[in-house]
């Protein structure tokens, strides 16, 4: 009898952190917890901190209908590859017509740090959260947390009533809370790590590239698709140039090829605030929502 009351209490304490579950808890749990959505915008953590649904709404929504919603994640878990294109496959709205599509790029996310580059059973999001979480639209969603939450639960409880640095919206944008002073340090920080532990393993992925195309080639079924370089620290686009000399000239011979357009920030010289060197600080990020916005209006 013990043992049940007990067994009982503790269940219950555990679906209730399970349904307080929210924003504080995780940078990637909530995007799980929403329905099906019909206009993405999709890429690793510089989009995820830097593009802000909110901003492409206030453009975009009464010529389309349609809120945006953030669906990127990390450089680790959602590169171009076969996850990530499942993933973006079973959060799509199916019965979606005209839909917008922002495709953020940079040159890690179509490499690899796997010895073939193209040997797909290497890659690392296939063995986190991307690769396990099979449903993506489920409220609390249980499966993501008992697979793939990886803290103490008792987290999410204090996570809870505080106020973290990391903030995930209902529209999937990641609000990072920091002092503007520390940025400095931050940079000098995140290329030195760039520089010492990603670039001397990260080498192109044909594999990776091919998936972008087929993630292109399958939105531009339910709408319109949008391709964009973001802006990082002149010295980060210069480390990129090193692991991947002609990134662009690849980028822009497939938005030929699939007739979409492409927005290449590299290329316009513009004064912007970087958390570390590649994530845009949240006024930032506002600035460059809304230049993308507009580009997506004035684009034929």
């Amino acid at each position: 009898m013990r043992f049940f009351l007990f067994f009982s209490i503790l269940l219950s304490g555990i679906l209730f952190v399970f349904f307080i579950a929210d924003g504080k808890s995780d940078p990637y749990y909530l995007r799980f917890t929403t329905g099906r959505q019909s206009s993405f915008i999709i890429g690793t953590s510089r989009a995820a901190q830097g593009l802000q649904p909110s901003v492409f709404d206030e453009i975009l929504y009464k010529n389309t209908g349609r809120h945006f919603f953030n669906y990127s994640f990390s450089l680790i878990d959602s590169p171009f590859g076969p996850a990530y294109f499942k993933s973006i496959q079973r959060k799509l709205d199916p019965g979606t017509r005209n839909g917008i599509f922002i495709i953020a790029v940079d040159p890690w996310a179509v490499s690899s740090t796997t010895k073939n580059p193209n040997d797909s059973t290497g890659f690392a999001e296939t063995k986190s959260f991307m690769g396990k979480t099979k449903y993506v639209c489920l409220n609390p969603n249980i499966p993501y947390l008992i697979n793939s939450y990886d803290e103490p639960y008792v987290n999410i409880l204090k996570k809870w009533k505080s106020s973290p640095a990391l903030y995930l919206h209902n529209d999937g944008w990641l609000e990072v809370n920091t002092s503007l002073d520390s940025m400095a340090k931050s940079l000098e920080l995140k290329l030195a790590f760039y520089k010492n532990n990603y670039l001397p393993v990260y080498k192109f992925s044909t594999l990776r590239l091919q998936y972008l195309s087929k993630t292109i080639s399958f939105l531009q079924k339910h709408g319109h698709v949008y391709l964009v370089r973001l802006p990082v620290h002149q010295r980060m686009f210069d480390m990129e140039d090193e692991l991947m000399p002609d990134f662009d000239d690849k980028i822009s011979g497939l938005a030929k090829q699939t007739n979409v357009k492409y927005l290449n920030f590299k290329l316009l010289k513009n004064s912007y605030d970087f958390i570390d060197g590649h994530h845009l600080y949240k006024t930032s990020g506002k600035q460059v929502s809304a230049f993308i916005a507009e580009w997506v209006v004035q684009s034929p």
